[in-house]
């Protein structure tokens, strides 16, 4: 899949925390320009809930964002909330939750093109729960971006 030629510069633009990650699937994945299915992916270091921040630089005006996951080893129901802060990270508000079912037998990969209106942005969280059941997994994603 091409990336969107209106896409922030988020190595650029951004600094990128993560609650944890795999040393052998590191955080650097999801920017990397790969995408589609079978695409390089950051894997979470540790299994639960894990938070994904993107402190912007500068404020910035998020018309959408795009990102996939994909997990083609476990059935599981992972869920994805993203919240945005135009005050520097003091304040958040929940703009969008999503779950995708995925399945090895089944679906394994979700593509996500979202249109949104988010001006002055100085912080956009991604909180991923990896399985909304009893399931000891972890968080993936293999690619993210904003589009201004």
């Amino acid at each position: 899949m091409p990336v969107p030629v209106n896409t922030i510069d988020i190595i650029r633009n951004a600094e990128v925390i993560a609650t944890s990650e795999s040393e052998n699937a590191p955080l650097d994945n999801i920017v990397d320009g790969s995408t589609g299915a079978g695409s390089s992916q950051w894997v979470a270091g540790t299994t639960g809930p894990q938070t994904l921040i993107f402190k912007f630089d500068t404020p910035q005006n998020i018309s959408g964002i795009v990102y996939e996951i994909e997990e083609r080893e476990m059935a599981r129901t992972q869920e994805v909330c993203f919240e945005v802060s135009g005050d520097s990270g003091t304040q958040f508000r929940e703009i969008l939750r999503h779950e995708y079912n995925f399945s090895p037998d089944g679906s394994t990969f979700q593509r996500e093109e979202l249109k949104l209106d988010l001006p002055r942005t100085t912080d956009l969280k991604m909180i991923i729960k990896p399985d909304k059941g009893d399931l000891i997994c972890r968080a993936k994603l293999n690619y993210i971006a904003f589009l201004a």
